[in-house]
This record gives structure tokens, C-alpha cells and sequence, in this order.
């Protein structure tokens, strides 16, 4: 896969996915988002890689959203429906994901940015970052980040980002549920990726399915969400790494995780 746009290095367990646009604020393209796609399944599938780390090159911008100069240049709707279409699939990639990913926000998410930004199941930002879902300054409606957006923060709170086009800053973002904290800049990659190498310490079953389960409850009502994670807790305590656990706790001494 040619990397020059998404970048994937991994380093003990720790995957970096790299938007990598610098020059035009990581916006994202019909081909880099088709890379991006890609990168995002087979990570998925890497038994190597425990965490992923979501990120933009650059210290302005995590992604800025679509590259509107490249859907301008052929707008008939079957072509525009499929650029959309890989948008679509890069949040599906990222809700298909099997292990943990945590979006490191360096700069200005917006628009599909901040759709990407909110799909991550845990989001650091550095003190400086901006947030916004600006397509109604030029007329549109971000339709396929209202999604992930409602989920993270609201009904309301997601109305009012989508209703008015402003910008939010780090300060607020956390104070909506937008992100779980912000840090100063010198120390915002080391708090990152601290969190990135606790989280692969971890029981990467137990993540996996505790992951899968967080997401499938939301749509069910009480007493369905409580029988299918009640089954999933049966699920989990069949595997191995339950049972090494389980061990590990009792002989005093730490785990050995094989995955399975």
C-alpha cells in the first residue's frame, strides 16, 4: 500500500495511523480516504498491534474534512455519492475496529475531521486545538458526522456545533463530552501515548469484546442491552486470557496475554 498520504508505523504494540496532507491540512482525499480505509482493516487484523493512535501530520491541523477542491472538479451526483461513500467507510472502518483507537487531535478538526475526531473511543487534544462542524457556512449539512456527533455529545449540544458553524476550543470541547481531556502543548504526545501503552497492557480480549459491547447496547432498550452483555460476560469467561488472568491475580504476578 503506498503510505505517502496515511502512514501506519507501530511501536510495542501501539499502532500510529498518520493523516499525512501537512499542506493542506490532512483534508482528506477520494484516494486517501480509500488508504485510510485499508490501513484501518489491517490494523484491525494485526494480532501485533493492541492500540491505535489516530493523528494528523503537521501542528496545524488534525484534518480539516474533505478536500473540497477535489469533489468541486466532477460534482454529477453518482460521482459525488461515491466520494461521499468513502467518507462513509472511513467511520465504519474505524466503528469495525476490533481494538481500542484514541484520536490525538493536534490542531483544527472540522467538518469530516471532527466526524473521524468523534468516532474514536477515547479523544486527547492539545490545549490549542479547534472543533467544528462548519458545512453550513457553505451551504451543506455534515449529514454522516451528525452521527458520531449526537453519540458523543448529545442531541443539543450537537445542534447547536451543527446549526451554527462556529468553533469550539479545547476548554469546551471537554466541557460538552467532546473530548476526554486536553493538555499543554510539550506535553500532549507523551500523555497520549502513556494512555496508549496502559490501554495495551491490558486484556486485548477483553477490550475487543468490551469495545464491541459498548457500541451494540446503544441502540437496544434496558433489558435487551442486559441480556446481550450478560452473554457476553459468558463469551469472555470461556476464553483464555480470562482464565491467565484469573491467575495472574491469584499467583500475584502479572498477566501473559496471548489474545485468544
Amino acid at each position: 500500500m503506498n503510505k505517502q498520504e496515511i502512514v501506519v508505523e507501530k511501536h510495542k504494540g501501539v499502532a500510529t495511523l498518520l493523516l499525512n496532507r501537512p499542506n493542506v491540512h490532512n483534508a482528506l482525499s477520494g484516494e486517501m480516504m480509500e488508504k485510510f480505509k485499508q490501513a484501518c482493516e489491517e490494523l484491525s487484523n494485526d494480532s501485533e498491534v493492541k492500540v491505535v493512535v489516530l493523528k494528523g501530520a503537521g501542528e496545524k491541523s488534525f484534518c480539516s474534512g474533505a478536500d473540497l477542491g477535489g469533489m468541486s472538479e466532477d460534482n454529477n451526483i453518482i460521482n459525488f455519492k461515491k466520494h461521499v461513500t468513502k467518507y462513509r467507510d472511513c467511520l465504519l472502518a474505524l466503528r469495525k475496529m476490533k481494538k481500542p483507537i484514541i484520536g490525538a487531535i493536534n490542531g483544527y478538526a472540522l467538518a469530516g475531521g471532527l466526524g473521524l475526531a468523534v468516532s474514536c473511543d477515547l479523544v486527547y487534544a492539545k490545549e490549542s486545538a479547534q472543533f467544528g462542524a462548519p458545512e453550513i457556512n457553505v451551504g451543506l449539512w455534515g449529514m454522516m458526522i451528525s452521527s458520531p456527533l449526537v453519540n458523543s455529545v448529545g442531541q443539543k449540544k450537537a445542534f447547536e456545533l451543527m446549526y451554527t458553524g462556529d468553533r469550539i476550543n479545547a476548554e469546551k470541547a471537554k466541557e460538552i463530552g467532546l473530548i476526554n481531556e486536553f493538555f499543554l502543548g510539550e506535553e500532549f504526545e507523551e500523555k497520549v501515548y502513556e494512555m496508549a501503552e496502559k490501554l495495551s497492557a491490558k486484556n486485548p480480549v477483553a477490550l475487543s469484546l468490551g469495545r464491541e459491547s459498548m457500541y451494540m447496547i446503544q441502540n437496544m432498550d434496558y433489558e435487551s442491552s442486559l441480556t446481550y452483555l450478560r452473554d457476553q460476560v459468558v463469551v469472555l469467561s470461556r476464553t483464555e486470557d480470562y482464565n491467565e488472568g484469573m491467575s495472574a491475580f491469584k499467583e500475584k504476578r502479572d498477566p501473559i496475554w496471548t489474545g485468544r
